[in-house]
C-alpha cells in the first residue's frame, strides 16, 4: 500500500454494480476492469483478479454481459446486454436508497459524537424519494 492511501472495505454487491458501469463505457477485458476501477476509485479500490475472473463468469452466466469475438491473441473482452443495462438500473436504485439511508445514519451517529457541524451538512443532503 502507498503512503498516504488508506485502502477501504467494500460493500456487498459494489464489484458487480461498478463492473456493470464500467462495461456501458466500453468493451473490456477483465485486466482492463481491474485497472478501470483501480482509476476510478482513485486507488484506494483494486479488485483481485480472483474476483474479476469469478464476477465475469457469473455475469456471463447471468446473461448480462457477453464475450466478443476475439479479435488476435487470447484476451477476451466483455460488453453489457440489455439484460446487464436492466439490472444496473435496478441495482442503481437499490444502492441510491441505501445510500440515502447510510447517509441518515451517520447523520444521527455525529450528532451522538458530538459532531453537530457534520450532523447538519449531512442532513442538508437532499433525501429526494427514498
Amino acid at each position: 500500500m502507498r503512503a498516504g492511501i488508506r485502502m477501504i472495505s467494500v460493500p456487498k454487491g459494489l464489484l458487480r454494480l461498478a463492473a456493470l458501469k464500467m462495461f456501458t463505457q466500453d468493451s473490456l477485458s477483465g485486466s482492463d476492469l481491474q485497472r478501470e476501477m483501480k482509476k476510478f476509485s482513485g486507488g484506494v479500490w483494486t479488485p483481485g483478479p480472483g474476483s474479476i475472473y469469478f464476477l465475469l463468469a457469473e455475469l456471463r452466466k447471468k446473461e448480462l454481459v457477453a464475450e466478443l469475438p476475439q479479435q488476435e491473441g487470447t484476451t477476451r473482452k466483455y460488453v453489457i446486454t440489455r439484460k446487464g443495462r436492466d439490472e444496473l438500473a435496478h441495482l442503481s436504485s437499490e444502492v441510491d436508497r441505501e445510500v440515502r439511508k447510510q447517509l441518515e445514519l451517520l447523520a444521527l451517529y455525529s450528532r451522538l459524537a458530538g459532531n453537530e457541524e457534520l450532523h447538519d451538512r449531512l442532513r442538508e443532503i437532499p433525501s429526494g424519494s427514498a
